[in-house]
């Protein structure tokens, strides 16, 4: 996102300020907030400490949903690690490793995993 801002002066006097947009991805001018379009970035092998959002027209963020990959992401709890690893696998490739059943089968009959809720206080912090 790259951002320019000139001060509108009539006389002397600033009367106004103009903020021009472009692309994240393609560097084009945003010219209307409607075709303004943000991007969180989850996930990346170049991405430092967590997720970054960029800027981009409509258009681009709509062609990369199209283009959008059918993946698996799964967390690996091995033993004697403390810490999951993430694996993302394109998803015929994790419903090959899947024999016995279809992948649809052996997800409906998977159970849901309990997400962690807020941890409940002692009595005596009441």
């Amino acid at each position: 996102m790259v951002v320019f801002s000139k001060d509108v002066r009539i006389k002397g006097s600033v009367m106004g300020q103009k903020t021009v947009r472009f692309s994240d991805l393609s560097g084009q001018l945003i010219m209307r907030d409607d075709a303004l379009a943000r991007i969180v970035i989850q996930e990346h092998p170049e991405l430092g400490d967590g997720p970054v959002e960029i800027e981009a027209l409509a258009d681009e963020a709509l062609a990369i949903e199209k283009d959008a990959l059918r993946v698996a992401v799964l967390d690996l709890y091995l033993p004697g690690e403390e810490v999951p690893r993430r694996v993302t696998l394109d998803a015929e490739a994790f419903g090959a490793l899947v024999t016995e059943k279809s992948v649809g089968e052996v997800l409906a009959g998977a159970r849901p995993v309990k997400r962690a809720g807020r941890p409940k206080r002692a009595a005596a912090d009441s």
